[in-house]
């Protein structure tokens, strides 16, 4: 998605294994805040102050991970409104996916929320199943207006890569998809 010399928008507190990746890439990572004082919310006014014609997408961790935070239907809406307005791409880091600490804030997903920005999202069942070290997780491209077109293709070339999962996890992942409702 980037080029050396782009940028790319992380919350803060955040992954850290975000600035290793994007410095062997020469990609520069700007943050935007995370509010303590309002259930972990992302303070849009930092996301909006770092954008420029640099900015490739905009990393948003929900749940997230290290705060716990699940962001609410309204507040996710802003979040889109600001990707909308800027013409910048959401990478949703779901791998949480479904865990909600507060039975009055329900986690959804950003495609459930909007059908019409470009949307790339992230799982894994190793959070979903509770069982570390599995290792297997998923992209998900939802390529709005053909925005993506070319990253699919990048994409398709990297998956050419012989990796594999062990065959536990082999037999296991298809019934585990068609739970979370990956497969109909």
């Amino acid at each position: 998605m980037c080029e050396p010399g782009d940028n790319a928008l992380v919350p803060q507190p955040g992954f850290p294994l975000c600035l290793p990746i994007c410095q062997n890439l020469g990609v520069e990572l700007k943050y935007y805040d995370l509010d303590p004082e309002n259930d972990f919310d992302i303070k849009l006014d930092t996301i909006e102050n770092q954008i420029d014609e640099k900015t490739k997408f905009i990393l948003v961790i929900n749940p997230s991970n290290p705060c716990g935070s699940v962001f609410s239907k309204e507040h996710m809406k802003e979040i889109i409104a600001l990707s909308e307005k800027h013409q910048i791409p959401i990478v949703a880091d779901e791998i949480y996916y479904g865990f909600s600490y507060d039975e009055n804030k329900p986690f959804y997903s950003f495609p459930e929320v909007d059908t019409k920005i470009p949307i790339i999202t992230m799982g894994a069942i190793s959070k979903i199943y509770g069982v570390p070290g599995w290792r297997l997780g998923w992209i998900i491209v939802h390529n709005r207006g053909g925005y993506f077109d070319d990253i699919l293709a990048k994409m398709k070339t990297i998956s050419m890569i012989w990796l594999h999962p062990c065959s536990l996890i082999q037999h296991a992942l298809i019934k585990i998809l068609k739970e979370v409702g990956f497969f109909l």
